[in-house]
């Protein structure tokens, strides 16, 4: 087992304390951040949250949102991916063991209050939070923020052709697309990336979190996460779970605003042991 912890800064505000960590079970290290009340210790547990970043991006963009929880007494860690940002490796189908290795490195903070703790993910890092939260069985909150709807939806998906290798093809010229008309700089082993995606089943995890709340968050003009495509994974999901449909696109919830205020709220809210809903 690695876990690696290799801090390259550290800094102190008056609420907070920002350290860089270095983490990975998988013979991959991977680069992240936490951000961790002031007055967290031992004797005076906080919560905690894992924070996902989606596809091209890295953990810069969820770093605000860290803060803003720190600052309402959660522990928070952010993180590249595989293949993002300054983790190693490539993206390929472990995107979910990061996930899982990233909580574990934030459980076994000393600070940390175990039975409180939660994934937060947006796009490709909401759908692999909710896979984490499903294997992990331990979430006691799960935000998934403009997730894809799931390829094997029986609904919109014939399950003889789930492993079509048309349907692969259109789902690797996707990304592609939208890696190089963003610019995003992602290294990846598209043949195990695409061979991962079609097996996963959100609706089948998210159908067994009985004991966690659950929000789900989309933008009625995000095309790559349109809310109708999720219809059939949340009709799956156990109560108690809600959903916020706001305008904006896929970027949105990430963005400083109303929506991000809400989502952040019911998180404070959630995680405190205030009933959300």
């Amino acid at each position: 087992m690695m876990k690696p912890q290799t801090p390259a800064t550290e800094q102190t505000s008056a609420a907070i304390l920002e350290k860089a960590i270095a983490f990975g079970n998988n013979g991959i290290n991977l680069m992240g951040k936490i951000f961790m009340p002031a007055n967290a210790s031992k004797n005076n547990r906080v919560p905690g949250a894992v924070l996902c970043h989606g596809y091209g991006s890295d953990q810069a963009i969820f770093e605000d949102s860290a803060r803003e929880l720190a600052a309402e007494g959660i522990a928070t860690l952010t993180f590249d991916f595989r293949g993002h940002g300054s983790s190693e490796g490539e993206l390929d189908g472990s995107i979910v063991d990061d996930v899982m290795d990233a909580w574990d490195y934030l459980h076994d903070q000393p600070e940390v209050d175990h039975k409180r703790m939660g994934l937060i993910g947006h796009s490709m890092g909401a759908f692999s939070a909710i896979m984490a939260a499903g294997k992990l069985r331990k979430a006691k909150v799960l935000v998934a923020l403009a997730c894809p709807g799931e390829i094997n939806n029986p609904i919109a998906v014939n399950p003889r052709h789930i492993f079509h290798p048309a349907l692969k093809w259109g789902i690797t010229m996707i990304f592609k697309i939208v890696q190089r008309t963003h610019k995003l700089e992602v290294r990846v082993n598209w043949k195990k990336f695409i061979a991962f995606w079609p097996k996963m089943k959100p609706s089948k995890a998210l159908a067994e979190l009985d004991n966690c709340s659950k929000l789900f968050v989309f933008c009625l003009g995000d095309p790559a996460a349109p809310y109708n495509k999720f219809l059939y994974s949340y009709g799956m999901a156990s109560e108690p779970k809600r959903v916020m449909v706001y305008a904006g696109n896929h970027d949105t919830p990430m963005e400083e605003g109303m929506l991000r205020s809400q989502w952040q709220k019911w998180t404070v809210g959630a995680l405190h042991g205030r009933h959300p809903y």
